[in-house]
């Protein structure tokens, strides 16, 4: 019978595959290289890196050990992951709703930060399992949990932009 282990491994090399094709894809849409074929190739090896996020999830959950998120670097890699998860989407999400290619560089720079994010907790997978990473300088002993701060400054921000919204929200 094949592990958890071993399918977290496979699901983990698809995922990075698939959002560092997009990271790269996204880089030449920053540069303005090849603009229609990056787009086309940026979203969709998202969207396939995405496919399989969740089963590298769940199969990484599933592999260790206790079943439970008891370290660091464990609880930094899930929260890395969804919050990647939820900027891709985001960035997905954008592009299909305009039904067509984006101009400018603010949309390919936040494909690219959520490629970068996965690239992260790809990093520190290395680090729990085999004790080293590329990303020797990080603190490892800390989780990165967003503050309330920052979280009620982001709610504000997101309440104004509604109040300037050019869709009438009022009912009636």
């Amino acid at each position: 019978m094949i592990s958890a282990g071993t399918f977290h491994v496979i699901t983990t090399e698809l995922v990075v595959g698939m959002f560092a094709l997009a990271g790269i894809a996204y880089l030449l849409l920053v540069l303005d290289k090849k603009r229609e074929t990056a787009d086309i190739v940026a979203h969709w090896a998202m969207l396939g890196g995405l496919l399989a996020l969740p089963l590298t999830i769940i199969f990484g959950i599933y592999a260790n050990p206790t079943e439970q998120i008891s370290n660091q670097l464990l609880a930094n890699k899930v929260l890395l992951s969804f919050s990647a998860l939820g900027i891709s989407v985001g960035v997905l999400l954008n592009r299909w709703l305009n039904k067509g290619p984006i101009s400018g560089r603010l949309h390919p720079s936040i494909g690219m930060v959520a490629c970068g994010m996965i690239l992260l907790v790809a990093s520190l997978g290395g680090m729990y399992t085999r004790g080293e990473s590329l990303l020797f300088f990080l603190p490892k002993d800390i989780v990165l949990i967003f503050p309330v701060w920052a979280s009620t400054i982001l709610l504000l921000m997101g309440l104004m932009l509604i109040s300037k919204s050019a869709v009438d929200h009022r009912r009636g």
